[in-house]
């Protein structure tokens, strides 16, 4: 009989505490766009900004730039062109912003895209989801 008080005590703060744990709700017209586009002054690339459910859902994966020396490599779908056939890669310089930014490459080995020129040794890049961050980018699928 001892434990039954207690069991009680603990079905009372229970049911005490449940509306406590109730998350916020937004106002029903309050709308946060999965991604905002923001032009940077003086370059043809633009800045992405995702929401952090954006990059869940698109499952945004991240690699550091690897090499030595003058050459560097990316994962090969890492690698997105524009409509002129010039390469990209997306960087990640900052927590759910991402900035496509001009490569050269020098050569495919495996599924390394060995590189001229491009970012710098241990700069994060996109090695999936970059298609994705180029449509975003580009507006594809907007009305």
């Amino acid at each position: 009989m001892r434990k039954l008080p207690g069991l009680l005590a603990v079905a009372v703060l229970a049911t005490d505490l449940s509306g406590c744990a109730r998350p916020a709700q937004a106002a029903p017209d309050a709308y946060v766009a999965p991604a905002q586009v923001v032009d940077i002054p003086g370059s043809q690339a633009r800045k992405v900004t995702l929401t952090a459910l954006a990059v869940q859902r698109l499952d945004i994966r991240t690699t550091p730039v690897a090499g030595a020396g003058k050459l560097t490599a990316v994962p090969v779908p890492a690698l997105v062109y524009d409509p002129e056939g010039r390469g990209w890669v997306y960087t990640n310089p900052v927590y759910l912003t991402y900035l496509r930014v001009p490569v050269t490459v020098d050569h495919v080995a495996g599924d390394l895209a060995v590189l001229r020129s491009g970012p710098a040794t241990g700069t994060p890049v996109v090695a999936v989801g970059a298609q994705e961050l180029l449509g975003t980018e580009y507006g594809v699928g907007e009305e």
